[in-house]
């Protein structure tokens, strides 16, 4: 029996499911995480940016709520977040409305990470848009959605 876990194809040459759906979003990751480097933010790491950065908003969160919205435990969330305050991206805040928790936000530093972020995915997604066509960019997007939508209503059943 083939060990479909630790190859990108099954024994037919067809590409698993799951490396249809991650292997477009490391590759992205990658050269996302080039582009910061090359802007200044050679400490950023693949990690922060898709735990934390997409979530931060205008006022911060708790710590609780950045696990919560990006699926990962407390204990991790924290570890990301003392790397992310030790590297001057985020910030560390009493919150007004309980005193014995901490709101997470970025600093004027991991704003401008952002921004580069934000300006790189935007040139990756023209960069696709050029080399295969805006029909196809657009029947790729909905197609993701539809597959998001079939994977959250599995969930909800499940």
């Amino acid at each position: 029996m083939v060990d479909q876990t630790s190859t990108d194809e099954n024994t037919e040459g067809r590409v698993l499911f799951s490396q249809l759906l991650r292997n477009p979003y490391e590759a992205m990751l990658l050269q996302l995480h080039d582009g910061l480097a090359a802007a200044g933010f050679a400490d950023s790491s693949p990690a922060w940016g898709t735990n934390i950065f997409h979530y931060l908003r205008e006022g911060g969160l708790r710590l609780t709520e950045l696990a919560e919205r990006s699926h990962t435990s407390k204990q991790a969330m924290r570890y990301t977040i003392d790397q992310l305050e030790e590297a001057g991206y985020v910030e560390r805040v009493p919150d007004p409305t309980d005193g014995r928790a901490k709101i997470i936000g970025l600093t004027e530093r991991g704003w401008h990470s952002r921004r580069v972020s934000d300006e790189i995915i935007a040139s990756i997604e023209q960069e696709c848009v050029q080399k295969l066509g805006e029909g196809k960019m657009r029947q790729f997007e909905a197609l993701a959605k539809e597959v998001s939508s079939v994977l959250r209503e599995n969930r909800a059943r499940g």
